[in-house]
């Protein structure tokens, strides 16, 4: 990949990553260093990419993996949150807005990861099981529960 490709992927695809790593890993600094690893990868592969939509879903399926490896980190579960998460990015929502990303935050993982794809990103459920190395009955069983989990959030949210 020459450097102009390279910049003008990471310019392109930046935003895309840093939102996947954050549904995925919950906190800022992690989802930074994620996106910073993704891009180092891409970096220094020597892999040809077919066209754009292929660069996308390497970009994604390595996104997942690198954040997937973070989760699992003996260090991550033994520090317990002793490091403080950068603001919160909900305090610039209106309550309503703040009610549905606070509601989205407190899926599981999965669920949350799936609900971005389908609906931010436009993956239908095929591409997301790809993506995520699951059968689409598993993605859309992700789907169902999240949305039903959050209407279950929001409901018992006061107004």
């Amino acid at each position: 990949m020459q450097e102009e490709e390279y910049r003008a992927a990471v310019q392109r695809y930046r935003d895309m990553v840093w939102r996947v790593a954050l549904n995925a890993c919950r906190q800022t600094q992690d989802a930074e260093d994620v996106v910073q690893d993704v891009f180092l990868k891409l970096y220094t592969t020597r892999r040809e990419f077919a066209g754009e939509e292929h660069l996308k879903h390497w970009l994604l399926r390595v996104t997942v993996n690198r954040c997937r490896t973070l989760l699992a980190c003996p260090w991550r579960t033994r520090r317990a949150d002793a490091v403080p998460d950068a603001p919160d990015p909900a305090q610039a929502l209106d309550a309503g807005q703040r009610a549905l990303y606070e509601a989205v935050r407190a899926l599981p993982p999965g669920q949350r990861v799936a609900l971005y794809l389908y609906y931010f990103e436009g993956y239908s459920t095929a591409e997301i099981a790809q993506l995520l190395h699951l059968r689409q009955t598993a993605v859309t069983t992700r789907l169902h529960r999240a949305r039903a989990r959050l209407r279950a959030l929001l409901e018992e949210t006061p107004e």
